[in-house]
């Protein structure tokens, strides 16, 4: 699964995702999630919730870093990337994640 994140904090973002990239995380159906507690960017996300999209990355309501299956997107949840995976892909298991920056 991949994306790209669209947030003015990128740094911090970065530094959250790369402060539980050697974690797994812990799961649940539609739902993957990595313990952060981070307050969230101030400025609103750039990202609406479309239909098209399956998989967003977001801050969940716990302020955690979660790969969320789009009918589990909740409207306090931040947006953080569109999330593009292979067809058939869910989450069915602990999951990592990583942060690659751009040249």
């Amino acid at each position: 699964m991949k994306g790209e994140v669209q947030c003015d904090e990128m740094e911090t973002v970065a530094n959250d995702i790369q402060s539980v990239k050697s974690m797994p995380s812990e799961w649940d159906y539609g739902y993957a999630y990595w313990y952060t507690n981070q307050p969230l960017p101030s400025k609103p996300s750039k990202l609406i919730k479309r239909d098209t999209i399956e998989w967003y990355l977001v801050y969940d309501n716990d302020r955690n870093l979660a790969v969320v299956y789009h009918d589990e997107l909740l409207d306090d949840y931040y947006l953080l990337a569109e999330m593009v995976a292979e067809d058939g892909f869910d989450i069915s298991g602990p999951c990592k994640i990583e942060f690659l920056r751009s040249p």
